[in-house]
């Protein structure tokens, strides 16, 4: 719960209005499962299909995941989850990662006269875009990056139909271990950050979450 609780931000669960410990835990716990289910299913799901739909060898070089080459190109792969927007920082280093990459190959790519394609894909999502004078990668999403990849313009959608009922047949297991968790983490929360009475005592959550030295 700490690890947890250490990671999110105090003020906004104060700002919607929550009032005792089962309510927090429930959203504490739906914030940290959406963010973290987003890093898994990118690992999981999509990176082991875009592997075997397109053929790519898996890239060696720091921030890129598949590098795939075609008769006229080779084509350099940075997948994701989601288009998450990218701020100037991470566009810049997603360059130079790109960039790097990029110089390791150059010699091969001019000796086979071979066009080195940045692609940074997403899984789901609506994107097609090309470089621009400050982000040097195509940007390609959901129907975009599968079509780009596989031939077909259907192919975003076959990855839902494949999965058919499957998802429905672990929701008891996954609905009984959610309510384990919340059991176990409104015990610890209620001992450790409310009075008595069962109020929250904000302040020393944000103590624990945002002071120099950790409240006890």
């Amino acid at each position: 719960m700490e690890k947890v609780l250490s990671r999110k931000n105090p003020y906004l669960f104060r700002a919607s209005g929550i009032q005792n410990a089962p309510e927090m835990i429930n959203q504490l716990l739906a914030a940290h499962v959406s963010s973290s289910d987003e890093g898994i299913f990118g690992e999981e799901f999509f990176e082991p299909i875009c592997q075997a739909v397109s053929g790519a060898q898996r890239g060696a070089a720091r921030g890129i995941d598949f590098v795939l080459e075609t008769e006229t190109s080779y084509e350099a792969i940075a997948l994701k989850s989601g288009p998450n927007i990218f701020n100037s920082s991470q566009v810049s280093k997603q360059n130079q990662q790109f960039e790097d990459i990029e110089r390791s190959l150059r010699a091969t790519v001019r000796a086979l006269r071979k066009q080195f394609v940045p692609i940074m894909g997403c899984g789901y999502g609506r994107a097609d875009a090309e470089p621009t004078a400050t982000r040097k990668f195509y940007k390609l999403a959901g129907q975009a990056f599968w079509e780009k990849i596989t031939g077909s313009p259907d192919f975003y959608l076959d990855l839902v139909r494949l999965m058919r009922d499957d998802p429905d047949k672990h929701k008891p297991q996954f609905k009984a271990a959610w309510d384990r968790a919340v059991n176990r983490f409104v015990r610890e929360f209620s001992n450790r950050f409310c009075d008595n009475a069962g109020n929250i005592r904000w302040e020393k959550l944000v103590q624990f979450n945002s002071g120099r030295e950790r409240a006890q």
